[in-house]
């Protein structure tokens, strides 16, 4: 049996707030982007020095565009927190 990919989580074309919690230290920063959702995809992790690794390890990401127009990737780890909006406000 061929394996496959995750399945998707948020359909495109929906609109997303992520919030991501960077700790260094004893301090704590948040950060928040907004957009509509674009693709949701998977990219490896690594470099040439993990070798054939770098092929098994794979990152969640969402591209997503901004009200300003702007494309951005955000890298989703399980501190990342992703809320579905709607045009009432969040779902």
């Amino acid at each position: 049996m061929i394996p496959t990919g995750p399945q998707q989580r948020f359909k495109l074309g929906e609109r997303v707030r992520v919030t991501q919690f960077v700790r260094v230290g004893h301090r704590a920063w948040t950060t928040q982007v907004e957009g509509v959702v674009e693709l949701e995809g998977m990219r490896p992790v690594g470099g040439m020095e993990m070798g054939g690794k770098a092929a098994a390890s794979h990152q969640s990401t969402l591209r997503l565009r901004t009200v300003n127009d702007e494309v951005t990737v955000v890298a989703l780890d399980e501190n990342t927190k992703v809320e579905t909006l709607d045009a009432a406000g969040v779902r």
